[in-house]
Order: structure tokens, then C-alpha cells, then sequence
């Protein structure tokens, strides 16, 4: 082997390298990107169940048990698979959210 081949292979080492790299840097983005878009596809929702049911006449714990559901069922319509842990920071959400908006009424 003269130098030609160890520039031959250190030329490919690096592009084996590079799509590698390149491979597991998309897939960090996308992973990124869905939870971005998880994120804001809950917080729309949210909004919108929590101004929705405020002009229902129940008690606070009725309506953070149906917003919490619409939002799951709504997320899970769209495709989204959610764990125990996701849902019950949802439930929290629409409770921090609930009370956000009685206190700026």
C-alpha cells in the first residue's frame, strides 16, 4: 500500500464519519421537531377546552377532568401516543391553566 490507498481510506473513514453523524443528528432534529409540535398542539388545545367548558356551570374538578380528557382525545386523534406520565402533566397544565384564568378574571 503506497500513500495513494491510506488517503483512499482516510477519505472514506471520514465519510462513513459524516453519514453517521448526519444520521443521528436528523434524528435528534425530527425528535425535536414532533415534540415542538406535540408542545404546541397541547397548549392550543388547552386554551381553547378550558374557555370552552368555563361557561359550564360545574365544579373545577368536572371541568379539569373533561378539558384533560378532550385534550387527550383530541391528541390521541391526531396520532400522538401518550404515556401515564404525559397525561397526568396534561390534567396539571389544564389545572395551572384553569387557575391562571380565574385569577385574571
Amino acid at each position: 500500500m503506497d500513500i495513494h490507498d491510506y488517503v483512499e481510506l482516510i477519505a472514506l473513514a471520514f465519510w462513513v464519519i459524516s453519514v453517521v453523524g448526519i444520521g443521528i443528528l436528523s434524528r435528534v432534529h425530527f425528535k425535536n421537531k414532533r415534540l415542538e409540535r406535540f408542545r404546541d398542539t397541547v397548549d392550543s388545545l388547552m386554551k381553547s377546552y378550558v374557555r370552552l367548558y368555563d361557561k359550564e356551570n360545574l365544579s373545577n374538578e368536572q371541568k379539569i377532568n373533561r378539558i384533560g380528557n378532550a385534550v387527550v382525545n383530541s391528541l390521541e386523534a391526531k396520532g400522538f401516543k401518550l404515556n401515564r406520565q404525559e397525561v397526568q402533566d396534561i390534567f396539571a397544565a389544564v389545572a395551572k391553566q384553569m387557575n391562571e384564568q380565574t385569577q385574571d378574571k
